[in-house]
C-alpha cells in the first residue's frame, strides 16, 4: 500500500495530467507542430517527451523495460531540437497512446511502493528530480506542469482561449 506521501505526490500527477489533455484536446491535429519561435516546442514534442519522462523513470529508477521506441530519446529526451517537419516524427496517436500507458503504468508502479521503498533514494543519475521515490511524483507533476504552461502558449498563439476559467 501506498504510502500518504506516494498518494499525495499521486495527486499531483494527476492533476498535472489532467491540465496536460485539457489543454491538448482543442488543439487541432493540423497544429501540434506549431511552434511560436523555431526550435520551440511544439504539442506533439511536449506529449511525446512527458511520456518518454515517464518511461525513462520506469527503466531508470523503476527497473522496467523501457517501452518507448530506441529512437525517442534522441528525438524527445533532453537535449533533442523540435523540428516542424511531420515525417520526423512517429504517428500523433502513436504518442497519446504511449502518453496514456506509461503513465498508467508509472502510477501502478508508485502504488505499489512501502514506507521503507518510497524512502528510498534514487539512482544518481536521477538525483537532480528528486532526492527519493517519495518525491519523485510531486517533481514529475512539477515537469509536467512546466510543459503544460507551454501548451497554454501555443494555445494562445493559435487563438484558442483559455482552458479554465
Amino acid at each position: 500500500m501506498a504510502s500518504n506521501v506516494i498518494e499525495n505526490g499521486l495527486a499531483a500527477l494527476k492533476f498535472a495530467r489532467d491540465a496536460t489533455l485539457g489543454f491538448l484536446e482543442d488543439i487541432p491535429a493540423d497544429k501540434v507542430l506549431h511552434q511560436l519561435t523555431p526550435g520551440g516546442n511544439h504539442a506533439l514534442w511536449i506529449t511525446a517527451h512527458i511520456a518518454l519522462t515517464d518511461d525513462d523513470l520506469l527503466s531508470g529508477v523503476g527497473g522496467r523495460d523501457r517501452k518507448c521506441p530506441e529512437n525517442w530519446t534522441r528525438l524527445f529526451g533532453m537535449g533533442s531540437k523540435p523540428v516542424g517537419d511531420a515525417g520526423a516524427y512517429p504517428a500523433y496517436d502513436e504518442i497519446k497512446q504511449s502518453l496514456h500507458e506509461r503513465r498508467e503504468e508509472l502510477t501502478a508502479w508508485f502504488k505499489s511502493m512501502n514506507e521503507s521503498q518510497s524512502a528510498a533514494p534514487l539512482p544518481k543519475d536521477f538525483e537532480f528530480f528528486a532526492p527519493n521515490h517519495a518525491a519523485l511524483a510531486s517533481s514529475l507533476a512539477w515537469h509536467e506542469g512546466m510543459h503544460a504552461g507551454q501548451l497554454t502558449m501555443i494555445r494562445r498563439d493559435l487563438g484558442i482561449g483559455p482552458k479554465y476559467t
